[in-house]
């Protein structure tokens, strides 16, 4: 039994280091849809409508576009991606929509960016109601569903499944969109439309205020847009904007989760960032927050390293509080990010090279976007600085490409000389305020616009001058999630609930509901395995907040991180939930990950403080039911040999409450 287990670890880990396919596989019949969506979609042929729309001079692109010059070309990226671009060019004004599309030969997906382009001498007329999509999906005439995701919103509801049926021609229409501009808080931008036996995913790559709307248009079609949602605004000449980032992603069968499935793989293979050409997972991070005699840090974070370091801990964890590395702390210094001397006397540069000399990787806090009132930013270069009008605080002005390029520097001197390999980067304030009062009538949206395209630059920017760098995507926890930031960084914090310590039951909700679409994320963690608060929060890498370096927990801190690497692989298959997504205390809960490549998979599940039920059925998916599984768990217990039609069903049992119990199971070969 153990040396299978070794043997099914190493090949897992192999599998993950080579990239290979880790759940479901497209059909033909995906593929074949995928690639006549795009060949009829992305076509220079006049004939052809493009899935975009915008409204120029009062006169819709639909009804204007039979007038315009059309041409296109085609190119291939690499083996796995044929890009199309179409431009279509209006003589009158020299107005161009240029849309670049993206063909994925391994998923049954297209991804495009439409840029409006002035190449005209004189300003465009006014280019309102931009919509990045803008797509009539044809059914067969029975319901369209819309299933989505909320946001985070420090709850058991951040990123909670919702689903909507649209029935009837002229009802009531889904219309989404986020808070304050941050792409992810109250709804995330990613939705999985279901209608007679197939589907589409739709992703929006926009980390500001997007707008998304779904209505029956007739007896057998759904119109589903998606774009900024505010876009009235004339181009001056020379002038080019892009707007949000588009993926659709087909599938077929009845389950919706298929579809979610799909997207999980096809971020992992082409979306998420990678280190050294693998795989970039959440990582097992640990901190300190004690302070020497003399109140610096320096000390504390040299010596921790080794020791956590030998505790096969991967990331040393260095926040805001209580490890404030610049002046003023939080939020009162943001805007000054230079290291205090009082704290850290020789800069970051020891934390770095105690980090790196011990194995671990390093990562600080910043907030860049923000500067608060009288910070060295507020008083050196006012100019760059939005200010506030009801916000509590202010705002640093990316759309000015002067300013952006000083911070990149100013931020770049501190990443360089402490060698991050982690930049955490929150955003704690909602910006939309700003942007919006910094637009003149006939501009409306091009701050939003410019201030996106800055920090997407600052970001590319400063990992190509760190190859390796990672982004962790903080914005008061997970409210800026989306396509874009998702290709640069891991959100390993994804809500502030945590900031006040477990909540169990919403831990695990919060990591079932971002299951769905994330693969890879975390959280606080305030307690070691084998505990039921550490398993509600356990995601394939957390932050570890608790004592790890004493000799007593020293068997616990061991069994933790065990455990993550034991599981981290099977996280990389398709997603299942197993149980009503609900608060209630009174019920199991729990969710199930799959390798089909493997024929193995895992199921955690968790018996709340309430439940009266000592034991549940698990229905169990993805499983051959002619085949044979070994059965194993985590806390012990005799391995049996169990067909797919048993395991299907296979009663656990969680004897106490609050309990849990992690199952292992994996294909016997014949």
């Amino acid at each position: 039994m153990q040396l299978r287990l070794e043997l099914l670890a190493l090949l897992i880990a192999i599998s993950v280091m080579a990239g290979r396919a880790w759940g479901v596989q497209p059909s033909a019949s995906e593929t074949d849809a995928a690639r006549r969506w795009a060949q009829a979609w992305f076509s220079a042929s006049p004939e052809a409508a493009p899935p975009f729309s915008f409204v120029l001079g009062g006169q819709p692109f639909a009804a204007l576009r039979q007038g315009w010059q059309v041409s296109g070309h085609s190119t291939r990226l690499d083996e796995r991606r044929l890009q199309r671009t179409v431009t279509y060019t209006d003589p009158a004004t020299g107005l161009a929509a240029v849309c670049t599309a993206v063909e994925f030969d391994d998923f049954p997906a297209v991804e495009w960016l439409l840029e409006l382009r002035n190449t005209g001498r004189n300003d465009t007329p006014i280019i309102e109601d931009i919509q990045a999509l803008d797509w009539a999906v044809t059914g067969d005439g029975k319901a369209f569903a819309v299933e989505y995701s909320l946001g985070d919103s420090n709850s058991a509801d951040s990123f909670a499944p919702r689903k909507r049926r649209l029935s009837a021609a002229g009802g009531e229409p889904l219309v989404l969109a986020p808070n304050g501009g941050r792409s992810s808080d109250g709804y995330l931008p990613f939705f999985n439309v279901e209608w007679g036996g197939q589907g589409a995913v739709i992703a929006v790559g926009w980390s500001g205020q997007w707008r998304a709307a779904f209505q029956r248009a007739g007896a057998n079609a759904l119109r589903a847009q998606a774009g900024m949602e505010l876009t009235h605004l004339r181009l001056l000449p020379a002038e080019a904007i892009r707007t949000p980032r588009m993926l659709v992603l087909f599938w077929d069968g009845r389950d919706p989760l298929r579809g979610n499935n799909l997207f999980r793989q096809l971020l992992m293979a082409h979306y998420m960032p990678r280190q050294h050409g693998a795989l970039v997972l959440s990582p097992i991070c640990g901190s300190v927050s004690t302070v020497d005699p003399d109140g610096s840090y320096e000390g504390p974070h040299v010596r921790v390293a080794p020791v956590l370091a030998a505790r096969r801990i991967e990331v040393l964890w260095s926040d805001l509080d209580p490890q404030h590395w610049y002046p003023g702390g939080f939020p009162d210094g943001t805007g000054t990010w230079v290291p205090d001397p009082l704290k850290y006397p020789h800069g970051l540069k020891p934390i770095g090279e105690a980090a790196h000399a011990a194995g671990l990787e390093y990562l600080l806090w910043f907030e860049p976007e923000r500067v608060h009132f009288g910070t060295a930013i507020d008083k050196e270069h006012p100019e760059w600085v939005m200010k506030p009008e009801g916000e509590w605080s202010q705002l640093f002005r990316l759309h000015d490409p002067g300013a952006r390029k000083w911070l990149t520097d100013y931020i770049d001197v501190q990443v360089t000389a402490a060698n991050l390999d982690w930049i955490r980067w929150d955003f704690n304030i909602e910006p939309l305020g700003f942007w919006r009062r910094n637009d003149s009538p006939d501009r409306q949206g091009i701050t939003e616009i410019r201030y996106l395209e800055g920090l997407y630059a600052m970001w590319d920017e400063l990992r190509r001058r760190h190859p390796g760098l990672v982004i962790d995507l903080c914005a008061s926890g997970g409210r800026r999630l989306d396509l874009e930031t998702l290709s640069r960084g891991v959100p390993l914090w994804h809500s502030d609930l945590q900031c006040s310590g477990p909540h169990p039951a919403a831990d695990q909700l919060q990591n079932g509901g971002l299951f769905r679409w994330v693969p890879m994320h975390g959280c606080g963690d305030f307690a070691l395995e084998p505990d039921y608060l550490f398993r509600s929060a356990m995601t394939a890498g957390n932050i570890l907040a608790t004592d790890l370096t004493s000799d007593a927990v020293e068997p616990a801190v061991n069994r933790t991180v065990a455990l993550y690497k034991k599981i981290r692989p099977y996280l990389l298959g398709d997603f299942y939930p197993l149980f009503p997504h609900t608060a209630a205390e009174e019920v199991w809960y729990g969710y199930q990950f799959h390798r089909d490549d493997l024929g193995a998979g895992i199921a955690v599940v968790f018996r709340r403080e309430k439940s009266a039920e000592p034991a549940k059925a698990l229905p169990l998916k993805g499983l051959d039911a002619n085949a044979e599984y070994e059965v194993t768990f985590e806390d012990g217990g005799n391995a049996a040999v169990l067909t797919g039609q048993a395991l299907q069903h296979l009663k656990v049992e969680i004897p106490s409450a609050p309990g849990s119990a992690i199952l292992y199971y994996r294909e016997v070969p014949h």
